[in-house]
């Protein structure tokens, strides 16, 4: 059995004054020629940090798990619905009265 790869994104940030750090995970885990080439891939279009890892199922599924809840969408409440309506009724009555 030969060892997995995959390809990852590294973010690092400065948020209120604190280091923020993202991994994201872009590819599936494949050969390590496979991810060599993504790796290739991904940073001929212009993306930084791009870094092959060596597959270890309990850290890529964390990764993952971790980047499921960053990209989830937050659910609409009635007080957003309220909010995004009064503004369109102010934007409606502004062009009305011009």
């Amino acid at each position: 059995m030969s060892a997995k790869y995959y390809v990852t994104k590294s973010d690092l940030k400065l948020v209120d004054g604190k280091l923020d750090y993202t991994e994201t995970i872009l590819t599936k885990p494949s050969d390590k020629i496979a991810a060599i080439n993504g790796k290739r891939r991904f940073s001929a279009l212009g993306v930084a940090n791009v870094h092959v890892i060596k597959y270890v199922k309990k850290r890529y599924n964390k990764l993952m798990r971790e980047q499921n809840k960053r990209h989830k969408a937050a659910k609409l409440t009635a007080a957003d619905i309220a909010k995004m309506a009064k503004q369109a009724d102010e934007e409606l009555n502004k062009k009305g009265a011009e």
